[in-house]
């Protein structure tokens, strides 16, 4: 408790501090404000002159001869941009450390075990990326982002470039930062150790095909995923952690080919077909990093549509779409990968733990997002966001080892049917929903704020990775954000999060089996709290 009490003294310290810079440097901000004339390098381009095409011809020519204007190539140069991101973050949860494990008091309907026993668990929070919820406190490097890209113009002609994003550091493990067991293997035992990871979030090659007086945009490789209002970038986001419905029920990345075709300066449309594999190249059972594309002998593949509305003052946005799988999608958490005589997955990586019980079955997905910045506030300082997500699988999964704890307890956790289950499994369907919504105010140049509120709700059946079902499941943040100088951005974050088993004690050892119970030794509901520093740098 002392250790979390002087970690939570250390943020708050530091935001004290950082507050008063923010004070003093709006000041400056604020003093060094005037109606002087620009007269930096990038205050006069071409698209500032005035005059005929022919004018402006003959000017850009004169000007490139004196040497005062650079000659600009057709064909634009390939780009390079990224970040570099690190924090502090501390869950107020009893950390386990060598030989140490917390001493849990084992529940009887929850864990198996015939009476109300003390035993040693690991805490785990299922529903959040893992590198948000590792128990106590300490510094991390979250991403390292560097993109490469060789944009398309916007001549309506054929033309052809690419896009690569390349994310290092803890994030880039998928939820794996600290527990993975090394390659050939098809899942993480918690006895390596990892701080780092390589992640190819995006590597695409994209072309334009003219239609008309229009034109078709085409992608294809591995992309990120169009389903979320929040991505892979935290820095882009607007609070630090990531949502549970990002975690929970989006996929981050995709492979496939996409087409994108701008309908007019309101409506666009994207539509893609992609393998059934969510943040993996391939969809099915991974056996010593080979899979097929197959769930159960059937192919599987997703397509998703996307419609974009933008209103013609820019200030409102909005995002419609949908993913269908007739065969199913493998992973995330839709059937877990339970060893037998465990009630749920036994994974400290649930994030891409992919299941061999996914059994086919229609899954439908439907995600509708925006943003909106009202006129009636003074220089457009206020902003709200907002996601809403639900849908369905027919392939459910209710894990191995349930069965064998008997009705009583099956009814204990609401689990449903209690009767007439097979040994091995139960698939079934279900459907999951939530909701997010967000506000986002700047106070002036440096200094702004953000709020977030989140709701997930899961019916019978496995849809969450490593999580017993039913559930609703809260979370509320609110992130304090200094933009310091360019291109540098500090934020503090407070995160609360509320649910059935949002925090799930796990016993004796990760891929040991019990000599009795399942594995679960006990739930907790929280509330949870979580406290983050972050610091970027953007290039």
């Amino acid at each position: 408790m002392k250790k979390s009490l002087c970690g939570k003294r250390i943020v708050w310290a530091f935001g004290l501090f950082l507050l008063s810079l923010g004070l003093l440097r709006a000041a400056e901000e604020t003093g060094g404000g005037g109606s002087g004339i620009d007269l930096s390098a990038g205050a006069v381009d071409a698209g500032s002159l005035q005059g005929s095409p022919e004018e402006m011809e003959h000017l850009q020519k004169v000007l490139e001869e004196q040497g005062i204007a650079a000659v600009q190539a057709q064909n634009p140069g390939i780009k390079l941009s990224g970040y570099v991101e690190a924090s502090y973050t501390n869950n107020l949860v009893n950390a386990p450390s060598f030989n140490q494990t917390p001493i849990i008091l084992a529940t009887p309907a929850i864990s198996g075990v015939p009476s109300p026993t003390p035993v040693h668990a690991y805490p785990f929070m299922p529903l959040r990326f893992t590198t948000d919820g590792i128990p106590g406190g300490a510094f991390n490097f979250n991403q390292l982002k560097v993109a490469l890209e060789k944009a398309l113009t916007d001549e309506n002609k054929w033309q052809a470039g690419f896009r690569t994003d390349l994310i290092l550091g803890q994030d880039a493990a998928l939820g794996e930062p600290d527990a993975v067991e090394g390659n050939g293997t098809f899942n993480n035992t918690g006895v390596g150790f990892n701080t780092s990871g390589i992640f190819l979030e995006q590597a695409y090659v994209q072309f334009k095909m003219p239609v008309g007086d229009k034109s078709i945009e085409f992608h294809f490789g591995q992309y990120a995923s169009p389903i979320g209002l929040e991505v892979m970038e935290r820095p882009a986001n607007f609070n630090f952690s990531y949502g549970i419905l990002f975690n929970n029920y989006e996929p981050f990345t995709m492979v496939g080919g996409a087409a994108y075709y701008k309908i007019n300066d309101s409506w666009t449309v994207r539509v893609g077909f992609t393998n059934g594999g969510w943040n993996v190249s391939r969809s099915g059972y991974p056996y010593y990093g080979m899979v097929n594309n197959m769930i159960n002998s059937s192919d599987s593949f997703v397509f998703w549509n996307m419609w974009d509305y933008v209103s013609k003052d820019k200030l409102f946005l909005n995002t419609f779409g949908y993913a269908v799988a007739p065969n199913g999608v493998n992973p995330p958490g839709f059937g877990t990968r339970p060893l037998p005589g465990y009630a749920g997955a036994y994974d400290f990586g649930g994030d891409i733990e992919p299941s061999p019980y996914n059994d086919n079955g229609l899954f439908m997905e439907f995600n509708d997002f925006g943003t909106w910045i009202p006129k009636w506030v003074k220089d457009q300082k206020l902003e709200f966001a907002y996601e809403l997500v639900g849908g369905f699988s027919n392939a459910a999964v209710l894990p191995a080892g349930l069965p064998q704890l008997g009705a009583s307890t099956l009814s204990a956790n609401s689990v449903f049917p209690v009767a007439g289950l097979p040994p091995g499994g139960y698939n079934g369907s279900t459907s999951f929903m939530g909701f997010a919504i967000y506000q986002i105010y700047k106070f002036n140049k440096v200094f702004s704020m953000a709020w977030r509120e989140q709701f997930d709700h899961t019916n019978f059946n496995e849809i969450f990775s490593a999580y017993l079902y039913p559930a609703d499941i809260w979370d509320v943040t609110v992130d304090w954000r200094f933009d310091l100088a360019d291109n540098f951005m500090i934020r503090i974050e407070n995160r609360m999060d509320y649910g059935k088993g949002f925090l799930t004690y796990y016993y004796p050892a990760e891929g040991v089996v019990p000599t009795s119970g399942n594995g679960i030794a006990a739930l907790s509901s929280g509330p949870f709290w979580f406290f983050a520093l972050d610091v970027v740098y953007s290039y």
